[in-house]
């Protein structure tokens, strides 16, 4: 039984690693880089739950749990963190979601409104990224929010935001930071509700899907209904999100990351091979 466990389980990570391996291969990633980072997850993982100890004690526990040798895990316990990737993925999405579910920043119809850089007694976008993106500097977010193409400037020191989803290029650090986010949440909920044997408890997780699949010129007609009636769920979930009251680290109460991913996939002829 355990042995079909584990051959169940390694079939479904073959099937999991196929499309991240090809992101992988398709960046000039190696294996030998692959499982240089896969060594420092398992033994990370490995000892997350340890209860605090020296490296010695917490790199036996990894090399018992792992297979990984007590040197190496020695050496991942003993090295310095991986240097952070500078990434605006985060802050970018707060600000946009600020500008147009912030009652301060929309107008008539909850449109966004045109703010100016900096102006007294009226909403700027100095005091937008105050609330909502504050660990930035506002001239720095500007002006990458007008780089890549999501404000423009309408007339001197006026700025306009043209869309409140951000998709970045996929040569930007934004766009592989958002893979590892995307597939981490998919992938922790799945989780959660294999083990959670309690129905009120698990996490919303459903998917929809053509049972003999579509012609592929209904396609397009698709794609376009997915997109269009998936934006206004997420955004009606969004302006829901926003009316709650933001935690405050004062009111030691505890804050929990929570959300909602909506994707609309279309299998590869060799993933089912």
């Amino acid at each position: 039984m355990e042995s079909d466990l584990k051959a169940a389980l390694l079939a479904a990570y073959a099937r999991l690693l196929g499309p991240l391996v090809r992101i992988l291969l398709q960046n000039g990633i190696s294996y030998p880089e692959f499982a240089e980072t896969a060594k420092k997850v398992f033994v990370t993982e490995a000892t997350n739950e340890a209860p605090t100890g020296d490296v010695d004690s917490l790199a036996a526990r990894a090399a018992i749990r792992t297979g990984i040798t007590k040197s190496d895990a020695i050496n991942v316990l003993s090295a310095d963190e991986t240097p952070s990737v500078e990434s605006n993925l985060n802050r970018i999405t707060r600000l946009l979601t600020g500008w147009h579910a912030d009652t301060t920043y929309t107008g008539p119809y909850g449109l966004p409104l045109e703010l100016p850089f900096e102006l007294r007694d009226r909403p700027d976008f100095v005091s937008l990224v105050r609330t909502h993106c504050s660990d930035t500097q506002p001239a720095a977010i500007l002006k990458e929010l007008i780089r890549i193409g999501v404000v423009k400037e309408t007339e001197n020191g006026w700025f306009r935001v043209l869309t409140r989803t951000y998709l970045p290029k996929t040569d930007a650090p934004d766009s592989l930071e958002r893979i590892g986010q995307a597939i981490q949440h998919l992938v922790e909920t799945v989780e959660h509700n294999r083990q959670e044997t309690d129905t009120d408890r698990r996490l919303f997780e459903r998917t929809v899907f053509a049972d003999d699949g579509i012609y592929e010129e209904d396609l397009p007609r698709f794609k376009r209904y997915v997109q269009g009636r998936g934006q206004v769920l997420l955004e009606d979930i969004d302006n829901w999100l926003s009316q709650l009251e933001k935690p405050n680290n004062s009111q030691r109460k505890r804050a929990i990351q929570t959300g909602i991913g909506i994707y609309h996939y279309i299998e590869k002829e060799t993933d089912n091979k």
